[in-house]
């Protein structure tokens, strides 16, 4: 009997991290905290309208889950009335002797493939069999992937998967294909990185989660069949860490400064979480430390600029006096912000009415 050619419609995701609170201590720190259950209460209803199966590939929670987090992750896979939730736990939700994952009574629509070696369930109507297993500990080392094998049986096969660092399952990816699965849909590696030719995708956290998450987030949206893989990203984050570098002049000021940066998170959004650099040279006087009031959220704010000082025309000018000894003098410092400090603060006092020489 010849099994018809099926395309099954698949939505990836993984590391939502519920119950983390990204920037702890920061002001936007619960409403980071809220967008975690947000999105995954959005890709819960992107599959009901039109995905067959909701794939989460580890690190669905941040730490162990509590009862009642399970419980409301549940009430969400409930409302699903024809696609089916697939999931594994990762290295930050790993399944521990006392882990509530163990006997958590699941949907009739959730396969929680929880053993620590490989798994799989079936899906007669979607003739789809996903493979996977889950993190039993923090850390795992083998290329444990590389081992597992889809037969050839005429089923489309999936790996659910979870790893691709040296500490989490190290990735060759290259193996998913080459061992006979039509889709490899990863987790852990937060950037995502998407591999129609070789059937792969880490899809990536879908809500960036600190600094290092720059870019933009979301899921997979994945089509397969035992012949073809289709895979498009889905942008999905509500805020991004966005790096500004702005480049100050002697002459700026803070409010200057301020009233720059101010246009350019207004255009660019006031959800956003915004890294900014300074760069250049600011005068003596000129602090700008600390960020100013600003109408966007300030995630970091990083000071690289330099005092402006023509110090080669001041060694020619004063070659024979105080000014040129004491240039002569600091010169002996480390390079860095403290020897332009105490060039600077030298000069202006060698230069003023009661220290000119």
């Amino acid at each position: 009997m010849r099994i018809q050619e099926k395309t099954i419609k698949i939505l990836h995701t993984a590391d939502i991290h519920l119950g983390m609170y990204p920037d702890k201590g920061r002001p936007w720190s619960e409403e980071r905290h809220d967008a975690l259950w947000n999105v995954l209460r959005h890709m819960v209803q992107a599959a009901e309208d039109e995905a067959d199966l909701l794939l989460i590939a580890g690190d669905l929670f941040h730490r162990q889950p509590l009862l009642r987090e399970l419980k409301e992750v549940n009430a969400l896979f409930q409302t699903l009335s024809h696609a089916r939730v697939v999931l594994i736990a990762g290295n930050h939700d790993c399944v521990t002797p006392r882990s509530r994952y163990l006997d958590f009574p699941w949907a009739p629509s959730v396969s929680f493939l929880m053993g620590g070696t490989e798994d799989s369930v079936f899906f007669e109507d979607l003739n789809t069999q996903v493979h996977g297993f889950s993190y039993r500990q923090t850390e795992i080392r083998e290329p444990l992937y590389d081992r597992i094998k889809a037969p050839c049986d005429g089923r489309i096969h999936i790996l659910l998967a979870h790893g691709g660092d040296e500490k989490h399952i190290p990735v060759n990816p290259g193996r998913p294909a080459s061992n006979s699965f039509h889709y490899a849909a990863f987790g852990h590696i937060h950037k995502p990185e998407l591999r129609e030719d070789l059937r792969l995708a880490w899809c990536g956290s879908p809500e960036p989660l600190d600094c290092s998450d720059t870019g933009v987030r979301g899921y997979v949206r994945a089509e397969v069949s035992l012949n073809q893989t289709c895979l498009r990203f889905v942008p999905a984050c509500t805020a991004r860490y966005i790096p500004l570098t702005v480049s100050v002049q002697p002459d700026t000021t803070r409010e200057g400064l301020a009233h720059s940066l101010a246009r350019t998170m207004q255009a660019k959004g006031l959800s956003h979480l915004y890294q900014i650099t300074l760069l250049g040279e600011r005068e003596l006087d000129m602090d700008f430390g600390a960020a100013p009031p600003l109408p966007g959220r300030v995630a970091s704010w990083n000071d690289q600029t330099h005092i402006s000082l023509d110090y080669e025309r001041l060694r020619a000018l004063h070659d024979r006096d105080l000014l040129g000894y004491f240039l002569a003098q600091a010169d002996t410092l480390p390079p860095g912000e403290l020897r332009d400090k105490v060039i600077a603060y030298g000069v202006r006092a060698c230069l003023t009415e009661g220290g000119r020489p």
